[in-house]
């Protein structure tokens, strides 16, 4: 498949990069200082030709409201580029670990998070909205380097946890959860939550 990868440098982006790549996907890797996420024509320029868009993109942490700002840009940019499927790396924060209520609800809680929190919604909602064939997996609360396993669990909105309430996953394990879903696309128009 050829895939498109923003965001291709960061933590996430580069074991998506080598999970994509090991599986003999084709990975174009937009960095930033080939194309501006924010310029939508240039984007759609770099995108042509490509069957899927990965975004790993992640907002500057003084100005989490780009994350919308920045799906929109992509959304666009992939619809002038023919591009109907897009994937995005999305936030914990928002995932329910309960009926009606988000971690980001829990006590206790970094309240300097929120506006990444509602940053991340935002961008769900822009997906939604899209008319796109896409979807948005969204790691466990804690992620962090260690082995790839290729064992994970996946909750349709919900945050992932272990049976001692613990919600962890390698970056490893998370980028092949993302493959998979790119591959088998089980979880076409929903968040998800990945997790052990």
């Amino acid at each position: 498949m050829k895939i498109a990868l923003v965001g291709s440098t960061g933590r996430i982006g580069r074991h998506l990069a080598r999970e994509a790549l090991t599986r003999g996907h084709a990975v174009h890797c937009l960095l930033r200082a080939q194309v501006d996420v924010f310029d939508t024509d240039a984007l759609a320029q770099a995108l042509r030709g490509q069957e899927v868009l990965i975004s790993a993109y992640g907002a500057p942490a003084d100005a989490p409201q780009l994350q919308a700002t920045a799906t929109a840009s992509l959304v666009q940019a992939a619809r002038e580029a023919g591009v109907g499927r897009l994937i995005a790396v999305g936030g914990a924060g928002g995932l329910a670990v309960g009926p009606g209520t988000r971690l980001a609800d829990q006590p206790g809680f970094p309240a300097a998070l929120l506006p990444k929190v509602k940053a991340h919604e935002d961008a769900v909602a822009v997906l939604a909205a899209s008319g796109l064939d896409w979807a948005c997996i969204a790691p466990a609360a804690q992620i962090a380097q260690g082995e790839r396993t290729g064992r994970y669990r996946l909750a349709v909105g919900a945050l992932v946890c272990d049976a001692q309430g613990l919600s962890t996953i390698s970056y490893a394990d998370f980028a092949c959860a993302l493959v998979d879903e790119l591959e088998a696309a089980r979880h076409r128009g929903w968040l998800v939550g990945a997790g052990y």
